[in-house]
């Protein structure tokens, strides 16, 4: 299950956070963001690595690593997974689940996946807004009532 969703923005600056649950607590709130900033470390690591790898290859496996946004599990903890993915403007995605589902399975890679491209296009929704300036705090209620509803649905 999805506990809580990121957008962050090129100089790593937080442009969306949103969780679900009825624990909105301040704790709860600082551990999200404690979650999302940790995964930030990881998912610069795995970026420059996949640069140095892309400049190494043929340029058509270069044009596919770019293709492929979704960089997959970025790190797990006891009680969480964090999964990332980076658009072609660098705006990272980060996607904080719960380790095992309440059924007991676990989450597999193609939901988070899906779950982060459909994200991917309601950002991208949420910012063709005439209205929203780019760099700016996504403040939108109808972007985070869909970002509710993927988390409920999706993951």
């Amino acid at each position: 299950m999805a506990v809580c969703v990121a957008v962050i923005g090129k100089d790593n600056a937080p442009l969306y956070i949103g969780g679900i649950g009825i624990d909105t607590s301040t704790d709860n709130e600082l551990s999200r963001q404690w979650l999302v900033h940790t995964a930030l470390d990881a998912l610069e690591e795995r970026l420059v690595s996949s640069n140095t790898t892309t400049a190494n290859t043929a340029t058509n496996a270069a044009r596919t690593d770019l293709r492929d946004l979704y960089l997959g599990l970025l790190y797990s903890t006891d009680t969480h997974k964090i999964y990332g993915y980076v658009t072609n403007t660098r705006i990272k995605l980060v996607l904080v689940t719960s380790s095992t589902s309440p059924s007991g399975s676990n989450i597999r890679d193609a939901e988070v996946r899906t779950a982060l491209r459909r994200l991917h296009a309601l950002y991208a929704d949420a910012i063709c807004n005439p209205f929203h300036l780019p760099g700016d705090q996504i403040t939108s209620i109808k972007f985070d009532k869909q970002v509710k509803n993927l988390m409920l649905n999706n993951v």
